[in-house]
């Protein structure tokens, strides 16, 4: 009798363990990637309110990955280290070329809707005019798979009948919009690209009194947060049910992501990038 106790015990502490570990039986922890536009600290500020919305819609906890630039988000994504991210459709759309597993979730919704651009800004004392002035120029932009910072522009200039190749200087990366809106005030370059509604947030940290626009981009569509391949199809299904409950505007989405600049999520397919997809092959980017 003595020994069927025992071996019930043991029986019951088996069942109990492989309940903690079998999938589903426990929150797990989804890690969300971030392609870092700004710095660490201001991230992490802007999106820390999605990840507890995220964690208590879907019954998991959301932690935050924030790599130093974007080729570390690049390598995180392509390794699998996150479960889901958040990126700006350029390097969507390069990284779903390689990993066909991934998954648009939720397109994010700002202030001008679920399309943005970019800009080209110069000093109002530099003499440059207009986008043809910029020939000769050296020049500054975020990253080359920057979609608001680089890729835009690019389209751009070449549409102004610039040879981006050969007509004017481009300087090494800035990694960060902030960086080259500093490098365009302290006169190391004469003129950059960054996203649009980053220059506001800049207000801090440059003179925009000195800052002009010199150009605007076209529009395109916004940032996706899309499912890496890692979370399961339930999981990947409550976190866009989620998504979709913060329509833009709503009292909801300003809570959960509106220190983040956005007003909301819509729905979002893969084909709605294959405008964008024609536009980064001309930049030679796929």
């Amino acid at each position: 009798m003595r020994n069927c106790m025992r071996h019930l015990v043991k029986i019951v502490c088996v069942v109990f363990l492989l309940g903690l570990t079998l999938p589903g039986t426990a929150n797990a922890e989804i890690k969300l990637g971030l392609l870092p536009r700004l710095s660490a600290m201001e991230m992490n500020t802007m999106f820390t309110p999605l990840a507890e919305y995220l964690s208590k819609e879907t019954g998991e906890k959301v932690s935050l990955v924030i790599p130093k630039d974007f080729e570390a988000f690049k390598a995180v994504v392509s390794s699998g280290q996150v479960d889901m991210a958040f990126s700006n459709p350029i390097v969507y759309v390069q990284l779903k070329k390689s990993i066909p597993a991934l998954e648009p979730l939720g397109l994010a919704s700002e202030k001008a809707g679920t399309k943005f651009r970019g800009i080209i800004i110069a000093r109002k004392d530099s003499g440059i005019e207009k986008t043809q002035d910029l020939k000769g120029k050296k020049l500054i932009f975020v990253d080359k798979d920057s979609a608001g910072g680089h890729v835009f522009q690019m389209l751009t200039l070449k549409k102004a009948g610039l040879d981006v190749h050969k007509d004017f200087i481009k300087l090494p990366f800035a990694k960060k919009h902030d960086n080259v809106a500093m490098a365009v005030f302290n006169k190391t370059a004469d003129a950059g690209g960054i996203r649009e509604d980053d220059l506001e947030k800049m207000k801090d940290k440059v003179d925009l009194s000195q800052i002009k626009i010199v150009a605007f981009t076209g529009y395109y569509p916004n940032w996706p947060l899309f499912s890496t391949g890692k979370m399961s199809k339930d999981v990947a299904d409550k976190v866009r049910a989620a998504l979709m409950k913060l329509k833009p505007n709503s009292a909801e989405a300003l809570q959960a992501v509106g220190s983040a600049k956005i007003t909301g999520f819509a729905p979002v397919v893969d084909k709605d990038y294959d405008t964008l997809r024609t536009a980064a092959r001309i930049a030679d980017l796929l």
